[in-house]
């Protein structure tokens, strides 16, 4: 596969960046690209630097359910959540997802508050509660870049 400039360039810079995020924006790229098993292996170096770190946790999780691994990604989301901060809404809005996929609205409603709640302004969040709103006739249809990163870390079937 021939890598885009813009990724070659994150790949090049990662090592000036803090470890963590730079496994972290790896594995984003990664997953973009479809690559799921690249991505995880990033995610879980991130972790082993930064076990706490519930983004990456969560990122972990959505990489593990694109691997078709669902049982392992809703307990990786659980215990993501339990140890989510105040102001992290990264696990929720994960998990929001996946109830979704699942059909279950409730349960992602309510994931999606507490998302909101602790993160007003969290990106994945604020793009599901756009989806539902939009699927219940109360919105203008989701931007399509938007939809495009739900279908990265979800699966192209969200929509």
């Amino acid at each position: 596969m021939r890598l885009p400039p813009a990724l070659l360039a994150l790949f090049a810079a990662a090592p000036a960046l803090a470890a963590p995020e730079a496994h972290r924006a790896r594995g984003d790229a990664w997953r973009a690209l479809d690559e799921f098993r690249a991505a995880l292996a990033e995610y879980e170096a991130g972790l082993r630097l930064a076990p706490g770190d519930v983004t990456l946790q969560a990122e972990r999780a959505l990489t593990l359910h694109r691997l078709g691994e669902g049982a392992a990604a809703r307990a990786a989301l659980d215990a993501a959540v339990a140890a989510a901060g105040p102001g992290e809404g990264a696990a929720h809005a994960a998990r929001a997802g996946l109830a979704l996929l699942a059909g279950e609205e409730a349960a992602a409603r309510a994931d999606l508050a507490e998302a909101l709640r602790r993160a007003p302004a969290h990106p994945r969040a604020l793009a599901l509660a756009a989806l539902l709103a939009a699927r219940r006739g109360e919105g203008p249809p989701l931007d399509p870049r938007a939809m495009e990163a739900l279908r990265h870390a979800f699966g192209p079937w969200l929509e």
